[in-house]
């Protein structure tokens, strides 16, 4: 009898472990499942903006009369609006012509302009979004102004959005949208997709330059122009969407 139950208890715990064994696999093969399906399947973004950080690498840009150099404060207005627009909207995909001071591109002024127009198209950008500071003879001057090509009406609509943002911020004076008739500019006019040269605010204005360099003001106006981006793109996809339903 003691042995009848012993074998019994054996069985038992035979039992008991293969259950387990087998809900462990199971477990394994069901996360293993799901983790290759988030892997494999690529995400479908809505679309893609190339944030340029003017200047760069052998191109310090303007040199501000505390001596900081446009090279620096574009890259980080560029790195941080990259960061808000993602986290406004994930299903926006953000790419940059740079994320350092090192440059991929020749130490050759027009080469390194064609160069970003040729980043844009290669990675197939749907806007385009360059960062620069301002410079004057006269230290008085002061705002910030955006550059689109004439024709360039989604361009428009989000300095528009931007405007209105930055005002709220009571930031500066609103220098207002230029078009490049007057003054060419290559990364704007080379471009087929909306395309925007925003000048933060003059480096040579000594009041101007220290707000331009504080990081929280930085991040004020970083997430004033991804919102303007985030809602016109989040315009236009809805729009898009409206009319294959129809």
């Amino acid at each position: 009898m003691k042995n009848t139950k012993k074998r019994k208890l054996k069985i038992g715990n035979l039992i008991i472990v293969g259950v387990g064994v087998c809900l462990v696999v199971g477990i394994i093969m069901i996360i293993s499942k799901f983790t290759k399906t988030e892997t494999n399947e690529p995400h479908e973004y809505i679309a893609t903006v190339m944030i340029d950080a003017g200047h760069g690498g052998y191109d310090g840009g303007t040199i501000a009369v505390d001596g900081t150099a446009e090279k620096d404060l574009t890259l980080a207005y560029a790195l941080e609006t990259g960061k808000q627009l993602e986290k406004l909207n994930p299903d926006i995909k953000v790419v940059y012509t740079r994320t350092s001071d090192k440059v991929s591109w020749p130490e050759d002024e027009a080469k390194d302009l064609r160069a970003r127009v040729k980043m844009a198209k290669e990675k197939k950008a749907d806007y385009y979004f360059a960062y620069h500071i301002n410079s004057n003879l006269d230290p008085s001057c002061s705002g910030y102004v955006s550059y689109i090509r004439k024709d360039d009406k989604e361009g428009k609509k989000i300095t528009d959005y931007m405007s209105k943002n930055l005002s709220s911020l009571e930031w500066t004076y609103d220098r207002g949208t230029l078009t490049t008739e007057s003054s060419p500019l290559h990364v704007v006019d080379s471009q087929k997709i909306p395309s925007i040269l925003f000048e933060v605010g003059f480096g040579t204005n000594p009041k101007e330059i220290k707000k331009i360099e504080n990081k929280k003001i930085q991040k004020k106006i970083s997430k004033a122009v991804a919102k303007a981006l985030n809602k016109h793109i989040t315009k236009m996809n809805k729009k898009s969407e409206d009319d294959e339903n129809k």
